[in-house]
C-alpha cells in the first residue's frame, strides 16, 4: 500500500517535465475500505466511469483512438485487478502520462474528479501534504509491532509485515516470554534456594537492554523501507522503556516527544483507541504550529512581505520565496506562469497549458521547504473574504 509523500510529488513533477508533448491524467475518486460498497463493486464502477470520462477528454484534445487506448491502458489494467479493489482506503489518486502510471490509496476522502492537463493536478491531496495534515503512529510492544498512517479524521494500519518484524521473538530469533515489564531470565536451584541467572559477565538489566536495543534497531532499519525521507510527525506507542530506546537510536528526525500508552489486553489493535490517544497529542501540536504561523503572517501583513493575490503568490512560489502559505483549495484558479517575464497570469477560463495557480503555488512551496496550511482543516479558517491564498515571503 503506497503512501504519498513530498518525494513522490517531486518524482511526478520530474515525469511531467521530462515527458515532451504529453498530456497528464489525474483521476480522483472516494473509496471504501470495507462494507457493502466494496462487496458490491461501487468503487470499481465509479473508477470505470472515470476512465470513460478520461477517454472523452482525450478525444477533445484531438487524440486518435489508438493514442487514447495507449493513454488509458494502465487505468484499464487497474480495473482488471480484482485484488486491488479489495484493499483500498478512503480515497484513490491515479496519475498517468505517456509511458508512466502510478496510484496511491489515501487516508482521506477524495473528490470525484478527472483532470486531463499539461501537468498533474495535486490540489485534492494537499491536505495530506500540509502542515496540518498527516502523521504516523508506531506500536512498539514486544509481541506486537504495527504502523499507522493518520489524519485528524482517519487512521489506517499500513501493512509493513514484509520488512518490519512483528515481534521481538521474530526479530531476534529466540524465545522471549512474558510481557513488556518482565525480564528474560533463567532459574536454577542451589542448596534448595531459587537463584535467578543471567549471561556471564552481564547483569540481567544489561542483557535485556541490549536485546531490546537490537530489537528497536531492527524495527528502525526496516521501517526506512516505507518512511524514506518523510518528515511527518511520528508518535510512539508503547512502554516508556521501549520508546526511550527507540527515540535514542532512530534515524527518523521528527519523533514526537510524548508517547502514548496502550493496554496490551485490549487496546493495542483497536484503531479507534489508538487514534483517539494520538489525537490528544497531535491536535495541540498542530494547533500551536498553525496559530504561530498565522501570528507571524498577521504581524507583518501589509509590509510588503505578504500577499493575498494569487498571481503574485504563484510567481513568488516558483521563485522559491514563499515561507508559509495558507490556501483554500476550492475551484481551480486557471492561469499560467510566464517564465520569460517571471510573472503568473490569471485566465477567466481554462486555456490549453494552464495550471491551477493554487495547485502551482502549494506544490512549489512544499517542494522548496515551505509550510502549507489548508483552510478549514482541523477546524481552522484563516483564508476568507473571497481570498484563495495568504502567503508570507522569506525575504
Amino acid at each position: 500500500m503506497a503512501l504519498i509523500s513530498k518525494n513522490d510529488i517531486e518524482k511526478l513533477l520530474n515525469v511531467q517535465n521530462n515527458t515532451q508533448n504529453a498530456l497528464c491524467i489525474s483521476i480522483y475518486i472516494p473509496t471504501h475500505r470495507a462494507g457493502q460498497e466494496t462487496l458490491n463493486g461501487k468503487d470499481h464502477l465509479l473508477f470505470k466511469n472515470k476512465v470513460k470520462d478520461v477517454k472523452q477528454l482525450l478525444e477533445r484534445h484531438g487524440l486518435t483512438e489508438s493514442e487514447i487506448a495507449e493513454y488509458v491502458k494502465p487505468a484499464e489494467d487497474l480495473l482488471d485487478d480484482n485484488n486491488f479493489w479489495r484493499h483500498l482506503g478512503e480515497g484513490l489518486a491515479v496519475f498517468i502520462t505517456k509511458g508512466f502510471s502510478t496510484y496511491y490509496t489515501l487516508p482521506i476522502e477524495m473528490p470525484d474528479n478527472v483532470y486531463v492537463l499539461d501537468q498533474f493536478y495535486f490540489t485534492p491531496i494537499l491536505p495530506i501534504l500540509s502542515q496540518n495534515g498527516r502523521f504516523f503512529i508506531l506500536n512498539l510492544y514486544r509481541e506486537h509491532v504495527s504502523f499507522y498512517e493518520a489524519t485528524i479524521d482517519k487512521i489506517r494500519e499500513i501493512d509493513v509485515s514484509a520488512f518490519v518484524p512483528h515481534s521481538m521473538n521474530e526479530s531476534l530469533k529466540f524465545d522471549v516470554k512474558g510481557n513488556d515489564q518482565d525480564l528474560n531470565r533463567s532459574r536454577t536451584t542451589i542448596n534448595g534456594s531459587n537463584i535467578l541467572g543471567t549471561a556471564q559477565g552481564f547483569s540481567q538489566g544489561d542483557q535485556q537492554h541490549d536485546r531490546v536495543r537490537e530489537f528497536m534497531l531492527d524495527i528502525d532499519n526496516s521501517l526506512q523501507e516505507i518512511l524514506h525521507n518523510a518528515t511527518e510527525p511520528l508518535i510512539l506507542a508503547g512502554v516508556d522503556h521501549y520508546c526511550s530506546i527507540y527515540r535514542g537510536i532512530s534515524k527518523y528526525k521528527n519523533i514526537v516527544d510524548q508517547n502514548i500508552n496502550l493496554d496490551e489486553n485490549g487496546e493495542i489493535g483497536n484503531l479507534n483507541v489508538i487514534h483517539a490517544k494520538a489525537l490528544e497529542v497531535m491536535k495541540p501540536m498542530m494547533h500551536q504550529a498553525h496559530v504561530e504561523s498565522l501570528d507571524r503572517y498577521q504581524n507583518v501583513a501589509g509590509t510588503g512581505v505578504t500577499s493575498e493575490d494569487i498571481a503574485t503568490v504563484a510567481a513568488e512560489a516558483v521563485h522559491g520565496r514563499v515561507d508559509t502559505l495558507f490556501i483554500s483549495p476550492s475551484s481551480p484558479v486557471w492561469g499560467v506562469y510566464d517564465s520569460q517575464n517571471a510573472v503568473a497570469v490569471v485566465h477567466d477560463n481554462y486555456q490549453r497549458g494552464d495550471d491551477d495557480l493554487i495547485n502551482l503555488a502549494a506544490i512549489k512551496t512544499i517542494a522548496q521547504g515551505g509550510k502549507v496550511f489548508v483552510n478549514s482543516y482541523n477546524g481552522m479558517s484563516e483564508v476568507s473574504d473571497g481570498a484563495n491564498v495568504k502567503a508570507l515571503f522569506r525575504y
